[in-house]
């Protein structure tokens, strides 16, 4: 009976658990994200303001200031450099595009004609059945997905109108955390739910950050990776095709070997034996990246297999969206870490059941 009772209590804690995971990433996070993230920069300004304060007595607000002010420059260097490199070579791209689709057509054409002399056909008929569903396409595109793409670039502008206004706040609360930073441990810590409460954020933190951690860094070795393999086919847009790649890896469905092996195989046909071997070289590469560094870096420190990483992926994704390829594994660290506290805290008391028994 007592195991049938504990098995009960087990299905309603993970029920509910789950449950409440979807609730906070859903429709809490939203609402805290820019605080949560205000804490962690705090959180990480911290030691660099005590340290001023210590050492040169520099009051706690200005170290603050100073410190965000200089980390604020360097991210927004690194950035500017970056979206400088990528918007000229999206720039280069939009001007070429028709070249390109020219080249496409020319492909296509020479396609439709095989496909017509292998089926025994009238050449000409898979060319124009292509094109004529084409052009219905483009009508598509004209009368229904333009005016979408307009109304969504008003909201995006509307919507760049209120970042600026949530980094405000966000920047704001940096400061007055990290000023007064004794005093707000010191309330959290005198809280009533401060102990059960640790107990699971502090396991949650170590394994949230090493999530986090391993997909920034297996997302920059593999855009890297791509990168040097697009400079040394000498790619004109090395960098954008690089971090779209890397980006493209980072989810489960998709990986690096959806661009690069098609990518691959049109070189071969096109006797483009170097550029071939390049590109297959860097899927090598970001295949073995995938499978030797990540479980180093993340599996193998919490306990977590890659196969369950990947499905809390596919399913944050569905869930959640786009951002659901960060929000599913955080979902799933949260949902094994308050589920294990759970049992082990049922555990426990069943220890202290018996061992009362046992002295009776």
């Amino acid at each position: 009976m007592f195991l049938k009772n504990n098995k009960v209590k087990m299905l309603g804690i993970i029920i509910l658990t789950v449950l409440g995971v979807y609730i906070g990433l859903e429709y809490v996070l939203p609402l805290f994200a820019p605080f949560i993230i205000a804490y962690l920069v705090a959180a990480a300004l911290s030691p660099v303001v005590k340290f001023l304060n210590r050492k040169i007595k520099l009051p706690k607000l200005l170290g603050a200031i100073l410190s965000l002010s200089l980390l604020s420059s360097l991210v927004g260097f690194i950035l500017y450099n970056i979206c400088d490199i990528l918007l000229t070579q999206v720039v280069a791209l939009l001007k070429n595009f028709p070249i390109y689709l020219s080249v496409l057509t020319g492909y296509v054409d020479n396609l439709c004609t095989g496909c017509d002399k292998f089926l025994g056909i009238k050449l000409g008929t898979v060319q124009n059945f292509i094109y004529t569903n084409f052009d219905g396409v483009l009508v598509i595109i004209k009368n229904k997905i333009m005016p979408v793409i307009t109304t969504r670039s008003i909201n995006l502008l509307i919507g760049m109108v209120g970042f600026v206004g949530i980094l405000l706040i966000m920047l704001v609360s940096i400061l007055l955390l990290i000023k007064d930073d004794e005093q707000y441990r010191e309330g959290v810590r005198n809280s009533v739910f401060y102990k059960d409460i640790h107990v699971i954020t502090s396991k949650l933190s170590h394994m949230g950050i090493a999530y986090l951690k391993t997909q920034g860094i297996m997302l920059l070795l593999i855009s890297l990776v791509c990168t040097i393999a697009m400079f040394l086919i000498r790619n004109k847009y090395a960098l954008l095709v690089g971090v779209g790649i890397g980006v493209v890896d980072a989810f489960p469905i998709l990986g690096s070997g959806m661009i690069l092996l098609p990518w691959a195989v049109i070189n071969l046909f096109q006797k483009d034996i170097y550029s071939a071997a390049i590109i297959l070289t860097a899927y090598v590469g970001c295949q073995l990246l995938r499978q030797t560094v990540e479980p180093r870096l993340f599996g193998n420190r919490i306990g977590i297999k890659p196969v369950y990483t990947m499905m809390a992926m596919y399913v944050g994704v569905k869930v959640f969206g786009f951002l659901g390829f960060l929000l599913g594994p955080v979902g799933l660290v949260m949902i094994i870490t308050i589920i294990k506290e759970a049992r082990n805290r049922i555990d426990g008391s069943k220890l202290q059941e018996v061992t009362s028994e046992n002295h009776e």
